[in-house]
């Protein structure tokens, strides 16, 4: 009797589960707007059957997805008139937003003086004799600022006995020395632009393969090489989001941060836990920007607006399948996602303050917010928007009962599960919790 009463209740619980599911699913189409649902736009698995080998060396004979590259050199002294002609773009869309701190540019030179073999840097040819850097920004923007005397020399291993000094002050034979050095370039000629590949995505591609073997790239920094379009571009321009900076920690002046040259190197390894500028600390470049993590933040709410729609895989699987689906989406429909998207994210910061992602540790809150956090919740609140004013009035004891609700559910909130049930428990207790406040005056 005891065996089959467990079944019957394993059975139920499945049931519910499934209800639950059910439910959610329906609240989450009932809340998409016109255009915005992505299931018939996400490239199916088994989109083709596979080719034969005739097939396949047909297609290499035909030259298809084939790079067409050129070699060259640069002496070190003709940078800087190369990158003031013109013909360089220095900034495309698909660029890190990494920057060396003087430290490293001065590394960079030492291995001019010794003769330290440097990597080659890869342009891609836009238009004949138009070039854009695809990699190696870093170093040409390194030359060209010590031949402009725009830092010191520091962080030096060898060749410490040269510590302090710009490049006018060098000694003559060390100057000359350096000028005799060149910098080698890989460039993918317009040329390649053939076959039925779009231009764009072998150049974005490429970007994306030389990348990865070197410094490792975030999944979010590939995206945004590999998947440029009118919804990367949005997702950009929200991350900049004064509330999404506050509650994730990132300066809201950040892009004129980047731009003083004094940044410790020990600054650019921070994490999270930034000051802000009322602390008196120094305020350093954390990893959550460098990396893109805000504009994947971005991303994750739009693309977890239809999850339990049309989640067919991992995370970083399905944020790839959605941008590359969303990037298809018509301007009227990108635009008032990005609508939601801003009033959601006030309404959080508005109703919860700095607590909006973080969670109780004793009787303190974590001083580094979860996307974990961050996913459920964006994703009820946009939901509940229409239910804003009461959500606010209610805001003292919302706050107040923050602690106990995370306490009460912390196998829920424990944060290790990441799964589309995961997403579903937290997003089902999240909206349980606020609207047991709005609906109690009901």
């Amino acid at each position: 009797m005891s065996a089959r009463k467990g079944s019957v209740n394993v059975t139920s619980d499945r049931e519910q589960a499934e209800s639950m599911r059910r439910d959610l699913i329906g609240r989450q189409r009932a809340a998409l707007v016109d255009g915005e649902l992505v299931e018939k736009k996400l490239a199916p698995l088994d989109a083709q059957s596979n080719p034969t080998d005739e097939e396949i060396n047909e297609r290499y004979d035909r030259g298809e997805i084939r790079i067409v590259t050129e070699q060259a050199r640069y002496p070190l002294d003709s940078i800087t008139s190369l990158l003031d002609s013109g013909n360089y773009k220095l900034d495309p869309d698909y660029q890190r937003r990494h920057r060396w701190s003087t430290d490293q540019k001065s590394r960079l030179i030492e291995s001019f003086i010794m003769n330290v073999p440097v990597p080659p840097i890869f342009l891609y040819e836009y238009d004949f004799n138009r070039y854009e850097v695809m990699d190696g920004l870093q170093r040409l923007t390194a030359v060209k600022e010590f031949y402009s005397n725009a830092f010191s020399l520091s962080g030096l291993e060898y060749w410490t006995e040269l510590e302090g000094m710009p490049y006018s002050k060098l000694p003559s034979r060390i100057r000359d020395g350096i000028s005799r050095r060149y910098l080698s370039s890989i460039v993918l000629l317009k040329e390649t632009s053939h076959g039925a590949e779009d231009p764009e995505r072998l150049k974005r591609f490429v970007f994306g393969r030389i990348n990865t073997g070197g410094v490792q790239l975030s999944h979010q920094e590939v995206r945004n090489a590999l998947y440029d379009g009118p919804m990367n571009s949005k997702c950009k321009e929200l991350a900049a989001s004064p509330s999404l900076r506050r509650l994730w920690g990132i300066p809201e002046n950040v892009e004129a941060l980047v731009g003083q040259a004094s940044e410790a190197d020990s600054a650019l390894e921070e994490l999270s836990d930034v000051p802000d500028g009322g602390s008196g600390q120094q305020l350093v470049i954390p990893r959550a920007w460098r990396e893109m993590t805000d504009v994947e933040l971005v991303l994750r709410f739009f693309a977890n607006r239809q999850r339990m729609i049309v989640y067919r895989d991992n995370i970083r699987g399905y944020l790839d399948a959605y941008l590359q689906a969303a990037n298809s989406f018509e301007q009227h429909v990108v635009d008032e996602l990005a609508e939601i998207y801003m009033d959601t994210i006030q309404l959080a910061e508005s109703l919860f303050g700095d607590k909006a992602f973080r969670r109780p540790r004793g009787n303190a809150w974590v001083s580094v917010p979860s996307v974990s956090i961050y996913d459920a919740l964006m994703n009820v609140l946009s939901r509940l928007l229409a239910r804003r004013e009461e959500l606010m009035g209610h805001k003292q004891a919302i706050r107040d009962g923050l602690q106990d609700f995370y306490q009460e559910h912390s196998k829920v909130f424990n944060l290790r599960g990441q799964t589309r049930t995961d997403l579903m428990t937290r997003e089902i207790q999240f909206e349980n919790y606020l609207r047991g406040f709005i609906d109690s005056g009901e």
